[in-house]
Order: structure tokens, then sequence, then C-alpha cells
């Protein structure tokens, strides 16, 4: 993954330590790719410890050496000697529009607690277009239809700062209102963090040097960890270069009793 501005770097340290001082943490899901073969789909089963976790992928799985494929593994060429990044690859509305990736933490039964989602991303959307859009969604289970915890919305805009930029929209819960928390840079790196607290049913998130807080359902429980993405489908454009691309890399999930020493 190319190197991280001052800004999020900072940020996200900062956020990082404050979410696990004073709270032992178990790690629910681990993704780093390393130990993949480039120009395939990732080990779906997340081989090693922890054990139980798992990704999921809804779209096509043929040809996914081919350049154009919509989920494989490439290198980093922004990375040290042997690292492996996920491509999330979106083309045209012939895809399937149940192309969801999923990344799915051990089942647990711990109930109540602090659960907080780590990863590293870039976001691309190739040429002029202004209708590009990726979602990302927390979800108290693996499915996916059911109401997000929280979900974030990735597009392209032309309201924003100017070229390159996209805006990043959050929505709480089920609430089908959304709010607009800031604009993030296409093709920079940028650290994400969804920290879920179940004690006190509310939820915390940064992307990129953005931030934002909010209340979670009032029924929230989680009893398996879940973070989906996905583009949304558009119009078929005659272009090689796609409409939007995802880079993600060093997914992790943890969880922790909140106030444990």
């Amino acid at each position: 993954m190319k190197t991280k501005t001052p800004i999020t770097f900072i940020l996200s340290n900062i956020l990082l330590l404050f979410v696990l001082s004073g709270c032992a943490t178990q790690p629910l899901l681990l993704a780093d790719f390393d130990n993949d073969t480039v120009g395939t789909l990732p080990d779906l089963t997340l081989a090693g410890d922890p054990t139980g976790d798992e990704i999921s992928w809804t779209g096509n799985t043929a040809n996914s050496s081919a350049s154009l494929a919509p989920l494989k593994v490439i290198a980093d060429t922004n990375g040290e000697a042997g690292d492996k990044i996920l491509r999330l690859f979106y083309t045209s509305s012939d895809q399937s529009i149940g192309s969801f990736l999923g990344f799915h933490a051990r089942p647990t039964t711990e109930g109540n607690g602090l659960y907080n989602i780590f990863w590293d991303g870039v976001i691309e959307y190739p040429g002029n277009r202004s209708n590009q859009t990726l979602f990302m969604a927390v979800y108290r289970s693996a499915q996916w239809h059911a109401d997000p915890l929280v979900s974030l919305r990735i597009y392209r805009t032309p309201d924003g700062p100017g070229q390159g930029w996209t805006s990043v929209n959050v929505s709480d819960g089920s609430n089908v209102s959304e709010r607009r928390i800031g604009f993030i840079r296409e093709d920079v790196p940028h650290s994400g963090l969804i920290s879920v607290n179940l004690e006190t049913q509310k939820y915390s998130l940064l992307l990129g040097g953005l931030t934002a807080t909010g209340d979670l359902p009032s029924d929230a429980d989680i009893d398996r960890l879940s973070l989906y993405l996905s583009f949304a489908p558009a119009i078929a454009q005659d272009d090689s270069s796609g409409l939007g691309v995802y880079y993600i890399d060093d997914v992790k999930m943890l969880r922790g009793e909140v106030g444990e020493d």
C-alpha cells in the first residue's frame, strides 16, 4: 500500500492507541493477503489464527487472473518486497449486481464489548464521470441484506473541492438519511477504523483523516461482525480503465471489554 499522508498516519495512530488503551483485545479476523498468489482470488478461508474468520465473494470467480478481473490479489508495487494487496474492480453494469466482498469475523458469543475494524485502502475512479460509488457497511452478522450498524458511501461528486476528490457520507444504522463528513483524495492511501461500542450503543469512525460518531440501532448486538464492500451498478462504458477500483489491505477485527485492563 502506498505511503499514507502525514495527517492520516498521525490521526490513525492516535485513534488506534486510544481504542486499544485500557482494553485487552481478542483478534476476530486478520487478512493481509501476503500468503496469497498474485493474480488469483484470495484464500477465502483465511488460514491460520484466528480460527473461523473468512472472506466471502458473491461476484464472478472466472478468469481471476485477467487484467479486468473483479477481484484478485496483486503485488503492492509501492510496498516492501513480497507485499500483496486485494483489488476490488468494477468495470460495467454487466457485472453481477450482487458482487459483494465480505470480511467475516470468527463467530462470537461474548455479546457486549468494543468491536473494532481496521484496514488500509486506496480509492480510484478513472475518468471524469460523476456516478461512481463505493459502499462499505458494518453488519452484526454475515447477512448483508439486514440493516447495517453503520455504513459509508464514497462517491465522485461535482460539488467537491476539485478534481480527484470523493465525498464520504455516513449513515447511522437503519436510518435512511445520511450526512456528509468530508472528502478524501483519490489515489492517496488512507487508514480506516470503525469502532462499535455495544456498552454505550455508539460508533466512531476514521477514514483518511475524517472522523464521525453516532448512535447504533437500539437493538444492536453482534454475533459475527462483518464488513461488506460493493460498487453501485452504473451505466456501462466502453472504457477498459473501469468505473471504480478499491485496493484494501491489512484488514483486522478485534474485540475487547470496555474498561478492561
